[in-house]
């Protein structure tokens, strides 16, 4: 209830039943902070309002009413006919982990429109439901490329081994975006299984973004025999590459890539000198000293600490 007496439950029925839409959509926004039992089926009937923007505000506004029933209502106005009010809807949606709904949005993976395709896989990816993944994998050769992206971020959340070739064959797809998702989706790869080839064909991408993601997952993944190429990756041209393949070999830990580390340490970018020396720490290897000495005058106070750290690391070793 609100403090206002002017903004019960009551008043706010009205005014989602006056006949200027501005006044609705107002309403609307009002019955998303209202707590009040009746306030969520206020808003579910707005999302049938003969006014756009009165939709758009009701699906926002049910992004605070998590019921079964708010949530196939947001998965009906996928496919609303206003482009804001199916992406106000999609937006919710994703948020959501309301697997009473994943039915409707598995439904919906094949409809025609490649917007309601996309968002109804988006809504599916948290869910983690096996009855997904079928749909998933048709939507894998969908002709969007928007569609085969939001297909691989549920492949990569059921994380389920025999999705793995499709997954890889995905790693070259014309799209970047997609490629991209690939690196991300296959993270549950596994030291010497099959996944492994395609992240490392990633480090060498066209596109930096996808070599970016490509390090994190062997990273995250600890891919053991990803350590040569992900030193090789220490030289690549985006910084932003050599920060998560710095990363990844210090969770891997291979003394083998200290002399790239080290090479980093006198790198104009901060955060790669900040995350090689917090690598070579992780590697706690004594060979680090001969390069992490000379740098312990750093001059940013974040990376000084972060070597001494290392530097104590690599004697106890």
């Amino acid at each position: 209830m609100f403090d206002d007496a002017d903004d019960d439950i009551d008043a706010l029925a009205e005014r989602a039943a006056d006949p200027d839409p501005g006044i609705r959509r107002v309403a609307m926004l009002a019955l998303g902070e209202c707590v009040e039992p009746e306030a969520e089926a206020l808003l579910i009937a707005g999302l049938g309002d003969a006014d756009a923007q009165v939709r758009e505000a009701a699906a926002r506004a049910l992004d605070e009413h998590d019921s079964p029933a708010a949530s196939a209502a947001l998965a009906a106005a996928l496919t609303d006919p206003t482009p804001a009010v199916r992406q106000a809807a999609a937006e919710v949606l994703a948020d959501r982990k309301d697997a009473s709904v994943g039915p409707a949005l598995i439904a919906l993976s094949t409809h025609a429109d490649p917007f309601v395709r996309a968002a109804a896989l988006r809504g599916l990816r948290e869910l983690t439901l096996p009855a997904a993944l079928p749909a998933a994998l048709a939507a894998l050769r969908d002709t969007n490329a928007d569609v085969r992206q939001e297909a691989v971020g549920v492949l990569g959340y059921l994380r389920d081994d025999t999705t793995l070739p499709a997954l890889m064959a995905l790693a070259t797809d014309p799209e970047p975006a997609v490629r991209h998702a690939t690196m991300a989706a296959l993270v549950f790869v596994r030291s010497g299984g099959p996944g492994v080839a395609a992240l490392l064909a990633g480090l060498h991408d066209p596109n930096w973004q996808v070599r970016e993601e490509a390090a994190f997952a062997l990273g995250k993944a600890k891919i053991t025999e990803a350590a040569e190429p992900l030193s090789a990756a220490m030289q690549d041209a985006a910084w932003q590459v050599r920060i998560k393949a710095a990363a990844a070999l210090g969770k891997i830990g291979n003394a083998t890539a200290v002399p790239a580390l080290g090479g980093a340490l006198t790198h104009e970018v901060s955060n790669l000198r900040k995350e090689a020396a917090a690598a070579l720490g992780e590697i706690a290897d004594q060979s680090g000293l001969a390069w992490l000495e000379p740098a312990a005058n750093d001059p940013d106070p974040d990376v000084r600490k972060l070597i001494r750290w290392a530097m104590d690391r690599c004697r106890a070793a």
